[in-house]
């Protein structure tokens, strides 16, 4: 082994990173869905509710009472994106916390869904007309970090490695 040589593990710091932010999102989603499950209660009056509500479709009760093919694209998808990263050369941490943020909504939805038939949503803003839970909201924001990601980093970087080859 050489003297400035980095350890086995360094090479999977980017799975280990992915796998902890989705661990994490898992576990407060599945927290919060069981302590507000069947309560209405005002967190700040006029913006913010925990309302107790259960949905068996997708976003906005699409494809309600679909259980079951939703728990089949869900697990089709999970799939795909971890299959999509095992093949993914240019990763970085950022790139890691979108898709745990991603892969840990997917999931805590999907627990529901297996275990429950449906999905509890519990929080509801007054100037939106839905409910959602944590889960909803990382799948969103870690998309959205991924768009984010693809639109001003993913070249960038594409780009640093290229020149890196071209100077040696």
């Amino acid at each position: 082994m050489k003297l400035f040589e980095r350890p086995k593990v360094y090479k999977f710091r980017y799975g280990i990173t992915t796998l902890l932010v989705m661990l994490v999102c898992v576990f407060w989603d599945i927290f919060l869905k069981i302590i507000t499950d069947g309560f209405d209660i005002s967190v700040i009056p006029n913006f913010l509710d925990f309302n107790s509500t259960h949905n068996t479709g997708a976003a906005y009760s699409i494809f309600a009472g679909q259980v079951g093919w939703l728990i089949a694209i869900s697990c089709v998808l999970i799939v795909a994106i971890i299959v999509f990263n095992w093949f993914y050369k240019k990763k970085s941490i950022f790139y890691c916390v979108c898709l745990g943020l991603i892969l840990g909504g997917a999931v805590g939805n999907l627990i529901d869904r297996i275990f429950l038939g449906y999905v509890r949503d519990f929080i509801k803003f007054s100037f939106f007309s839905f409910t959602c839970n944590l889960a909803d909201v990382c799948l969103c924001v870690g998309v959205g970090l991924f768009a984010i990601y693809l639109i001003f980093f993913a070249d960038k970087k594409q780009k640093g490695n290229k020149d890196a080859k071209d100077n040696n």
